[in-house]
């Protein structure tokens, strides 16, 4: 008995493990659609200029979301229908290296918006539009070098 126990484990076991990884890449790419969505917003606004409001809202929530994305790739979710290289489970120091500016990068750019912090002041919206695009500017850049930076050495182009 205890032999065809191990046997249907055994059997069981593949598929459910295709299923983990399936689960994973499927929750990735949500986030990383999640992403690329406050960016595309964000670089409208500026190059638009319209919206403006809803800037804080995109690169706060990007901040928000950028320390979910070193966690979305599990050993294992590399497996299957992805465009995760190998490269990522392969080289961990590097990548830890490039989500760890990715993450910077989100925050400074989510402290570029906010603008200046003076004790005892309160900013009015229309102060701190005055200099936000000489803040947020190379805050984007940076932010965009980053997202970059990953897609070039860790994502495939199929």
């Amino acid at each position: 008995m205890r032999k065809i126990i191990l046997l249907m484990a055994a059997l069981i076991s593949p598929p459910l493990a295709w299923a983990d990884a399936d689960a994973d890449i499927a929750y990735r790419e949500a986030v990383m659609k999640v992403v690329g969505g406050h960016m595309k917003a964000m670089g409208t606004i500026l190059k638009g200029q319209v919206h403006t409001a809803d800037l804080a809202y995109h690169a706060n929530s990007m901040r928000d979301v950028s320390l979910l994305v070193p966690q979305i790739f599990p050993a294992g979710s590399g497996e299957g229908k992805t465009a995760a290289l190998a490269a990522i489970w392969d080289e961990p120091v590097e990548f830890k290296l490039a989500m760890d500016l990715y993450v910077k990068a989100a925050a400074a750019m989510a402290d570029a918006v906010a603008g200046p912090k003076v004790a005892g002041a309160v900013a009015s919206p229309a102060m701190a539009d005055v200099n936000m695009m000489a803040r947020v500017g190379p805050a984007i850049q940076a932010l965009g070098k980053s997202c970059k930076g990953c897609h070039d050495d860790y994502k495939s182009d199929d």
